[in-house]
């Protein structure tokens, strides 16, 4: 499997090579907007303050917490205290246990991710809340918008984007209705 060769793939992306005091080797990250990179020991204090935020939002102290991942407080504490490092596996566990979403917990930690500017992460992630309850069919409505959106220059450079989405907005705007509470079946 030939591929691009890791200097393209390096280039492609924008990463920047770093020396992460908390890896052995220079690593490689996409540097933020501002053109800084965050370090792993930051990145983990971020994600540790995110899952704490999101827990207190719940009114969930860490001894109710704990058991429903199947650890003690004392295992888990630190976690919020980015002294340990959380599996993958985990912080899905959290997810669920929390009642949140991967974005929830993991954009504040790395905001570059989701975009340039902070308005663009706002919007981007209320969009996925708005997104998240819809069933298949609205879903693959909305996509579909999004498709011929983006292939008739809705991006204010000419086109007839509008014109030409407009039969499926008028379709994806039924369930969006029910779902406002403004009428429909």
């Amino acid at each position: 499997m030939a591929g691009p060769s890791l200097e393209q793939w390096i280039s492609d992306l924008g990463l920047q090579q770093v020396n992460d005091p908390d890896v052995d080797k220079p690593v490689y990250r996409l540097p933020a907007p501002d053109g800084r990179i965050t370090l792993s020991a930051a990145l983990e204090e971020r994600i540790s303050a995110s899952i704490r935020e999101a827990r207190e939002r719940r009114n969930l102290s860490r001894s109710k917490l704990a058991p429903l991942l199947g650890i003690t407080e004392a295992v888990y504490a630190p976690y919020e205290a980015s002294v340990s490092r959380l599996t993958v596996g985990r912080l899905i566990h959290l997810c669920e246990v929390l009642g949140a979403s991967p974005e929830e917990l993991l954009a504040p930690a790395a905001l570059h991710l989701w975009g340039e500017k902070q308005s663009k992460v706002d919007l981007l992630l209320a969009c996925i809340d708005k997104l998240r309850p819809f069933d298949e069919e609205t879903l693959q409505d909305v996509f579909s918008l999004l498709k011929r959106l983006g292939k008739t220059g809705m991006s204010g450079h000419g086109g007839n984007g509008a014109a030409s989405a407009a039969p499926l907005l008028a379709r994806a705007a039924g369930p969006l209705k029910r779902m406002n509470g403004h009428g429909g079946t």
